[in-house]
């Protein structure tokens, strides 16, 4: 058995952002660590191309500030996040409607005018059930007896016609699922971090996000090794931060025979 695999205590299956920060906290634990990738490239959902000069994300992406791994792991700065205007626009049969956070752009505050999107009596219980669900600490939230998600907008007083206009369209792409059966718990959670963050995309594309996650090599070996089109792996290293992933290609690279540690990192190349 070589040095490397003898090194190895934990193998991550899969070089998505959880997957790379499951990494990295384990070498900061000192722990060997080897990741493993299928595709070409990390990222896992994460992945943009350049087409024509123009960054394309793969599917639709967006980056909410306020997630708690995100200010943890990420120099926000560093991706040069282009903000979206907060709220959503709604085709209803009477045209086209804008529902915004007026306290974030009070001049939207007639749009929300009773009758325009919505009765009084819906717009007074949205607006509490997102007053509690931003000022909540998680804690609490985490400890709201657990229903489904349009079950908890029941009982937050939001009649059905409303949850149809707004929140079952709008959730349904969050949770990928129409039914809000999600747990609502989670709903609260997730409603607290869009209140609270800014929905938003890095300038270079989502790719951005965990191009600087490259497995670090502090202490023993750490290798990155996405298979080939054949039997054996092959190796390739992830991208540097600042690089968009090139756009695929029609003929698959050479494969490199050595698995390597991770790129601008000081380990020496480990052996299979």
């Amino acid at each position: 058995m070589s040095a490397a695999r003898e090194a190895t205590d934990v193998l991550v299956v899969g070089a998505g952002v959880a997957g790379l920060a499951c990494a990295r906290d384990l070498l900061a634990a000192g722990v060997g660590v080897r990741v493993v990738e299928a595709s070409d490239d990390v990222g896992g959902r994460m992945r943009s191309d350049r087409v024509d000069g123009f960054v394309v994300d793969r599917g639709f992406q967006v980056f909410n500030t306020s997630y708690p791994q995100v200010r943890r792991r990420l120099v926000l700065k560093d991706l040069r996040l282009r903000p979206s205007t907060p709220g959503v626009l709604i085709h209803s049969p009477s045209g086209r409607l804008r529902f915004t956070d007026p306290t974030r752009r009070p001049r939207t505050l007639p749009d929300l005018l009773p009758g325009r999107l919505a009765g009084a009596r819906d717009l007074a219980a949205t607006g509490l059930l997102s007053a509690r669900d931003m000022l909540a600490p998680p804690r609490l939230l985490k400890r709201l007896p657990d229903t489904t998600t349009r079950a908890a907008l029941a009982d937050a007083g939001v009649s059905d016609a409303f949850v149809e206009t707004f929140f079952r369209p709008f959730l349904s792409g969050v949770f990928l699922e129409d039914r809000l059966e999600t747990s609502s718990r989670v709903f609260h959670l997730v409603w607290r971090s869009m209140l609270r963050g800014t929905l938003c995309l890095p300038a270079e594309g989502i790719a951005a996000v965990p191009a600087p996650w490259p497995p670090p090599c502090p202490r023993g070996p750490c290798a990155w090794r996405p298979p080939s089109s054949g039997s054996r792996p092959t190796a390739r290293p992830p991208p540097t931060a600042g690089r968009s992933p090139r756009a695929p290609s029609s003929s698959p690279p050479a494969p490199d025979p050595s698995p390597r540690c991770c790129p601008a990192s000081a380990c020496r190349t480990t052996a299979s």
